[in-house]
């Protein structure tokens, strides 16, 4: 994230500098009036440069300039009125793990394409990559939390009902007291934490609880991913093995007679219920606490990145597939 010193930002035409108080600028990039505009700094100077069409980059725009660019409410609600210098290190540790998301599913397709010429090293590398995955999924929670926690301090609840307590850095220590899944109840009166942002807590706790079990099962517990295997459409797993034998988002026509399943599924329902989760927050965010008006009025930030087209589809085939959060916080994911 280019640091460009706020003195200079004038200089762009879509900013509301009136409304800065201290915040800083996630992307200096913009889509206007059919065209791009990008600011950068170059000795200690702010200068626009033409630039034809970006590759991967997050931008403003009032919208997104191809179909295959993605919006997600959480980055764009931080970006916009929540991007203190508290929390600027938590927000571009998400930008990157979103960038990162889109990979994985083009990066199993490729493994699987390859499968002939890799050999039997090709498990392995499938292995390490669900590994990968899910230490990404379990840090973006803390990554949330960071940026939950940062903002708790410096701002106003809308109807402050009772005193804002310090909140704990570890999403984890946040839904758990004492050892033991904690309570609406409990969380209200630890932290005076709103209703609705007490209720999101509880509502997540129950995916939060199951990647985190799987995660720490791999790094921490010594447990391994189970065997990989694969046909000509694609490489499947075990439906009733570790770390997948508690999901139950296969169709019948997926499932073969042995009870292997496609695995490709399973890591895009990982995703989409970690970006289901976080996004609901920002919502819960955004509804309960009085935040500044958007730096860049009008305009929303998108991500253009190569595999944004690829990602969109796995993800809409998730969202089908996800089962939605109750109340309890039992069930994988809700659709935002």
């Amino acid at each position: 994230m280019t640091q460009i010193d706020s003195s200079q930002l004038p200089a762009i035409p879509y900013i509301d500098n009136a409304g800065l108080d201290g915040r800083f600028l996630s992307s200096t990039l913009f889509y206007d009036d059919n065209r791009w505009r990008f600011w950068t700094v170059a000795e200690g100077r702010l200068f626009e440069l033409k630039i034809v069409e970006p590759l991967e980059m997050f931008y403003f725009a009032r919208e997104p300039q191809s179909e295959h660019d993605l919006y997600f409410h959480l980055l764009d609600f931080v970006a916009q009125r929540a991007s203190i210098p508290d929390v600027k290190h938590a927000i571009s540790g998400m930008m990157d793990d979103l960038l990162n998301f889109t990979t994985t599913v083009p990066k199993i397709e490729l493994l699987h394409a390859s499968r002939v010429e890799v050999g039997h090293g090709i498990n392995r590398m499938v292995t390490t990559e669900i590994e990968y995955l899910f230490s990404v999924c379990r840090g973006l929670f803390d990554l949330l939390q960071e940026v939950i926690s940062g903002l708790w301090n410096r701002v106003q609840l809308l109807e402050p009902s009772s005193v804002k307590k310090p909140l704990k850095k570890s999403f984890n220590e946040m839904v758990t007291y004492e050892g033991k899944p904690t309570t609406r109840e409990s969380l209200q009166a630890r932290f005076g934490l709103p209703e609705m942002l007490a209720d999101m807590y509880i509502r997540t706790s129950g995916f939060f609880r199951e990647l985190r079990q799987m995660r720490d099962n791999l790094v921490h517990r010594g447990s391994s991913v189970q065997t990989i295997f694969s046909d000509d459409e694609g490489f499947l797993i075990s439906g009733h093995l570790r770390p997948f034998e508690s999901m139950a988002i296969w169709r019948d026509e997926e499932k073969r007679p042995n009870g292997l399943v496609p695995l490709v599924p399973a890591l895009s329902t990982m995703i989409y219920g970690t970006l289901s989760a976080c996004g609901a927050f920002s919502h819960a965010l955004e509804a309960t606490i009085g935040f500044p008006t958007p730096l860049v009025p009008e305009m929303q930030l998108f991500l253009r990145c190569p595999l944004g087209q690829r990602f969109l589809a796995s993800m809409r085939d998730s969202g089908v597939r996800a089962v939605p959060l109750t109340a309890d916080g039992d069930a994988t994911a809700s659709p935002d």
